[in-house]
């Protein structure tokens, strides 16, 4: 199956998402994406399945369409851009997972406990108030996790080491894509982006590190961050704003949150979103 991410001008978030309703437009695929097929005609929609999501401790289900080829029967997801493809946690926490160890002193384990609290979060992320939202806990009041004596919603510990240990095994390449931005913003008249060395950013938790490659990625993460910052401007998604920008923007069209091989429609190219 191929996955064909709804664009994100069509949904930006998940907040976006519940003040339209749910009612997002989701475009049809133009032609089919198997290599031996290429039919050039739309694919028909084929239903569609349930795709739970947890953000910020909350769990609900969001409908995911399908669409299919009539002459190799191949079929193609379309789910929203604000989901990473086989993970329940929303792009934005991950996200904000990430950037929050590449910036703060904190173990793995406290850090998935604020994770699952919304109160910690941005109040413009809370969605809790929505009429739309409630409708959605109502729809699915089966489905709800059991509350026990830790929150039901929350990531493990070791879950939110393999999101940071993802972004630090391809900081590099990342570090590398986000120079050639800045040098195509030049090109195009924008002011370049003045950072501290490289060498002078340390990560607070790399002191942790088993091993010195370990800590060195730890600390170019740490870069990372501090760069998209300057970059892209202040804010406390500044993970999320970057993953946007090179989804939407950027040469590469690149997800930085995952390695699935997804179809990118800007580019007209089946690739890994992987840096």
């Amino acid at each position: 199956m191929t996955i064909l991410p709804i664009p994100l001008r069509n949904s930006r978030s998940v907040v976006e998402y519940f003040k339209q309703g749910g009612k997002v437009e989701v475009p049809r695929p133009q032609e089919c994406f198997f290599d031996q097929c290429r039919l050039k005609e739309p694919l028909r929609k084929n239903g569609s399945y349930a795709r739970q999501v947890i953000y910020w401790g909350l769990f609900f289900l969001v409908q995911i369409c399908r669409f299919r080829c009539k002459r190799c029967g191949r079929t193609a997801s379309c789910p929203f851009g604000w989901l990473v493809p086989y993970r329940r946690f929303s792009a934005e926490v991950m996200s904000a997972g990430v950037e929050a160890y590449t910036a703060v002193k904190v173990s793995y384990r406290d850090l998935s406990a604020d994770l699952s609290d919304l109160e910690l979060a941005d109040p413009g992320l809370d969605i809790r108030g929505d009429e739309f939202y409630a409708e959605v806990i109502d729809k699915y009041a089966a489905e709800q996790p059991v509350a026990h004596e830790h929150p039901p919603c929350r990531p493990a510990h070791t879950t939110v080491f393999n999101w940071a240990d993802f972004i630090c095994k391809r900081v590099e390449i990342l570090l590398a894509q986000v120079q050639k931005e800045l040098v195509q913003d030049k090109k195009r008249g924008k002011e370049m982006v003045l950072v501290p060395a490289e060498c002078v950013v340390e990560n607070p938790n790399s002191y942790k590190a088993a091993t010195g490659k370990k800590r060195s990625r730890l600390d170019k993460s740490t870069f990372a961050t501090l760069a998209a910052r300057l970059w892209l401007g202040d804010s406390r998604l500044i993970w999320y704003r970057l993953r946007a920008y090179f989804l939407t923007k950027a040469e590469s069209r690149k997800d930085v949150l995952t390695d699935t091989r997804v179809w990118l429609p800007i580019t007209q190219t089946s690739e890994l979103v992987i840096f």
